[in-house]
């Protein structure tokens, strides 16, 4: 099944950081500490408090990061 197609039936279109972080692996603080310095390279936008990761965008950059391993 394609990546794509799993994160958007798992977590909708937008993920926020704990659904992220999940998906990652890695701690909300982790993410929230590289967006604050600019560092965290996913694109992503603030709605209030909340930052929104697209899906889509999560998906392509997984698939690329995996890319570069394999």
């Amino acid at each position: 099944m394609e990546l794509n197609k799993v994160l958007n039936e798992t977590y909708g279109p937008f993920m926020d950081i704990p659904e992220l972080a999940e998906t990652l692996k890695i701690k909300p603080e982790t993410i929230y500490q590289q967006i604050y310095r600019g560092k965290f390279t996913m694109a992503h936008l603030r709605h209030g408090k909340k930052y929104l990761f697209s899906s889509d965008e999560v998906a392509q950059h997984l698939e690329k990061q995996l890319g570069k391993v394999c």
